[in-house]
């Protein structure tokens, strides 16, 4: 009876009598995750992230240990060392243009898809990530699918990767922790103190015990009793409910995301929202320019005005066109659903010429920059 009682919960998830085919989500995957958005719980069931036979409980990179870890984190190699704080270092582990593309398996439900796409919007809403359908010319791309319990592999690691979210996954918190790994992002907690100093740059970022990458302080227990115990008092890990703000700015920051808001007194100085700091962009001029009122930021639109993607409808309605976060992305990729057809492509800086000639548009450096600031004299438009 009891069996009986699981295979039919699992089937509220997924039917895995169905054959595992590729497909992608849909927009209607993308409505329903709007329509029936669930309440973030305060409790959330994570046991099937702890699996004691994998790698700190849900990752299965090959050859990874608690034995191995130094080497595959460049210990042994200072120069191509590590880590940042959790995330990888290496830029062979990340994807290109923060685009991850993926399939999912066939044998979700409609609700587990729904469950999916909330995860995904997320991304899309606060970070650059773009988890797109995966198509003829992807060689690397991770397919989502209702394995033994939650797991993922750490960064891109190339051809077919799997991400599973079987029994005890399908909740958002777990499907943005599990799709985080995937990003390039290990466990919060992992003492890397113990490792190399030159192996750990922190991001500019204190110890998150709000982390959706953090344990939960029941992890890998036997009795229901804590095993982790915080030093700080009185806080919380290991929520599920979704991204803490550390979170949303280390992805940002690893993939380079556009996240700095500029000021209205300086072209060379932008602020960092996260830290209230202030960051000096890399000085080419050698003569000062008159201060200028910063212009509202054209969209870079390129041939007729169609959006790129097939999601940019509910993205727009979930307020993804006006978010600080996303607003470029989204001027960018889903044009016609955030209603920037008719706006004309235009430098805002009066030196977006002169830099341009002298090569910036395409120099690492200042290529996010110019691109903002410059698009029209980039040739973006």
């Amino acid at each position: 009876m009891t069996c009986a009682i699981a295979v039919n919960s699992s089937r509220q998830f997924f039917d895995k009598s169905l054959p595992d085919e590729e497909t992608f989500l849909s927009d209607d995957d993308f409505r329903a995750a709007r329509v029936a958005r669930s309440p973030d719980a305060d409790v959330v069931d994570d046991f099937s992230m702890y699996n004691p036979n994998r790698f700190e409980g849900d990752i299965v990179n090959s050859g990874l240990s608690s034995r191995t870890i130094k080497g595959f984190m460049g210990e042994a190699h200072p120069r191509m060392s590590g880590i940042m704080r959790n995330a990888v270092r290496q830029t062979y582990l990340m994807w290109t243009d923060a685009r991850i593309p993926y399939t999912i398996s066939s044998q979700y439900t409609s609700f587990s898809r729904s469950k999916i796409a909330e995860a995904m919007a997320e991304y899309s809403k606060l970070t650059c990530i773009d988890f797109a359908p995966k198509s003829a010319a992807d060689q690397d791309y991770i397919h989502i699918v209702p394995d033994d319990g939650c797991y993922s592999l750490v960064g891109r690691v190339g051809g077919k990767q799997p991400v599973s979210l079987g029994d005890g996954c399908i909740q958002k918190g777990i499907i943005i922790h599990e799709l985080m790994h995937a990003v390039g992002f290990f466990h919060e907690q992992n003492q890397f103190d113990k490792y190399s100093l030159n192996m750990i740059d922190h991001l500019g970022t204190a110890y998150d015990y709000n982390s959706v990458m953090h344990y939960a302080p029941t992890a890998f227990s036997k009795n229901g009793k804590p095993t982790i115990e915080p030093r700080k008092k009185n806080v919380e890990i290991g929520q599920r409910r979704g991204f803490s703000e550390n979170d949303i700015y280390k992805i940002n920051k690893l993939y380079k995301c556009p996240q700095l808001v500029p000021t209205t007194s300086s072209p060379e100085e932008e602020v960092d929202e996260y830290n209230k700091q202030v960051t000096a962009l890399p000085e080419e001029h050698t003569t000062e320019e008159p201060e200028e009122k910063e212009l509202p930021p054209a969209p870079v639109i390129r041939g007729s005005c169609r959006d790129k993607r097939r999601d940019c409808e509910f993205l727009s309605h979930s307020g993804h066109c006006d978010s600080r976060f996303s607003k470029k992305f989204m001027s960018e990729n889903c044009p016609k659903s955030c209603k920037k057809c008719n706006t004309t492509c235009e430098d805002s800086r009066s030196w977006c010429e002169r830099w341009a000639n002298s090569g910036m548009c395409t120099q690492s450096i200042f290529k996010d920059y110019m691109k903002k600031k410059c698009a029209k004299s980039c040739q973006l438009c």
